[in-house]
């Protein structure tokens, strides 16, 4: 039969945590769909772990990325996909009982496959369940939003950039594959951070009506290590190639921004956000001891779209950075933190 929901699973470096995740989805009282997990070259033990996970359910398959990141790996799955509904799942979290089912009746016409109780069965093309985020099995964050909604999709996207509920994270929420497949929507590969909110963002210019469902299904694991654990560095200061990936979040910004042009409130809002992480980009790149390195750095094309934008500085750390950057879109000189009066 064919499965209903595609559950993909980008897999690298987590051979101890891939079974939790996996073991979470295969006791769900929802069974029509599939997990694909998405392996790399050179990981071999998630690569033989996955494999013997694949050998124990028939629901289970693995596959190669053909590049590197969690952005190729999701491609991958896409590709591979054959689900009406497409998920998202981090290898190294987990998930309630309830977590597909949940999802499939935000966004599903009931049927004898589906049921579902208490939703308003206005038609959506994507759904939401709520969250947590835990750090050593200590809770220290939740969405706090209360009540089953519907929202529009100006609403969403002004919600995209407000409010933590609806942030852009891909792990919970369900997506039509047929959107999906339509408008040829895929991850952006050159982005490694917020290239999740990039695509749920075009993926929302697609959708005229998004239901919400509070229940936290999902629960996400702080990992020490992993993508987001990297930006947190020491006083500020954080490798080169972390910091590149970090400025990569801002290239996300500016296409997000292109994307929004005919949607005055959600650009407002995001450009107050792309500022804010921008001026944290720059001022890390100003620690570095060869700044010279960014003299010629598609970094100064964000600049000049930064300093361009409408904003009001919050303080004096904020001033400071912001007229060290008009000098930097300028001339390429990038001046240590100190050095701007």
């Amino acid at each position: 039969m064919k499965p209903l929901i595609s559950v993909i699973i980008p897999a690298f470096g987590i051979a101890e945590e891939l079974p939790g995740i996996v073991g979470d989805l295969l006791g769900q009282p929802f069974q029509f769909f599939e997990i694909l997990i998405v392996l790399e070259d050179g990981d071999d033990d998630t690569i033989s772990l996955a494999r013997d996970l694949a050998q124990s359910d028939e629901r289970i398959k693995t596959l190669m990325r053909s590049g590197k990141g969690v952005s190729a790996a999701r491609n991958a799955g896409i590709e591979a996909a054959s689900g009406e509904y497409i998920v998202f799942s981090d290898g190294d979290d987990r998930v309630s009982r309830g977590y597909l089912g949940t999802l499939i009746a935000t966004i599903a016409t009931p049927s004898k496959e589906v049921k579902s109780k208490g939703f308003a069965r206005i038609p959506v093309e994507l759904g939401i369940s709520g969250y947590d985020i835990s750090d050593n099995g200590e809770v220290i964050g939740e969405t706090c939003e209360s009540g089953i909604r519907v929202i529009d999709q100006e609403d969403f996207l002004c919600r995209l950039f407000l409010m933590e509920n609806y942030q852009g994270y891909v792990w919970n929420k369900i997506f039509k594959k047929s959107i999906i497949d339509k408008y040829g929507l895929r991850f952006d590969e050159d982005c490694y951070y917020r290239e999740d909110q990039l695509f749920v963002l075009e993926y929302a210019l697609h959708c005229s009506s998004i239901r919400y469902n509070p229940a936290r299904t999902y629960h996400y694991q702080v990992r020490k290590g992993s993508a987001t654990d990297q930006l947190s560095g020491d006083d500020g200061v954080i490798g080169l190639d972390v910091l590149e990936r970090q400025m990569t979040m801002c290239l996300a910004f500016s296409r997000m921004r292109k994307l929004l042009k005919k949607h005055e409130d959600p650009q407002w809002f995001l450009e107050q956000v792309y500022v804010f992480y921008a001026l944290e980009c720059f001022y890390r790149m100003r620690l570095v001891e060869d700044r010279g390195y960014f003299r010629d750095s598609y970094f100064r094309r964000i600049a000049r779209e930064v300093c361009s934008i409408d904003y009001y500085p919050l303080d004096e750390w904020e001033e400071e950075q912001l007229m060290a950057m008009k000098e930097y879109e300028k001339t390429g000189i990038l001046k240590e933190n100190n050095e701007v009066q």
